[in-house]
């Protein structure tokens, strides 16, 4: 879509070649890939962290109300 416009620049393109260099452990690669990779992977990681956690809680809140 951006070329077509006319902007040679993609602010998507890229961040998934990041996540995974940064994955592998490394961060030169995955900044010259995308500089947003790092801060991506750094919200993915807090939100599963939150979804995980949010999980527990209510599981445990279910499973002692339904016995």
């Amino acid at each position: 879509m951006f070329k077509i416009v006319g902007v040679n620049w993609c602010p998507g393109c890229g961040i998934g070649h990041s996540i995974s260099w940064l994955l592998h452990g490394n961060i030169q690669q995955s900044f010259k890939a995308h500089w947003l990779g790092i801060p991506a992977l750094l919200v993915i990681i807090y939100r599963i962290g939150c979804l995980t956690l949010n999980r527990l809680f209510n599981f445990k809140k279910t499973s002692t109300h339904g016995l």
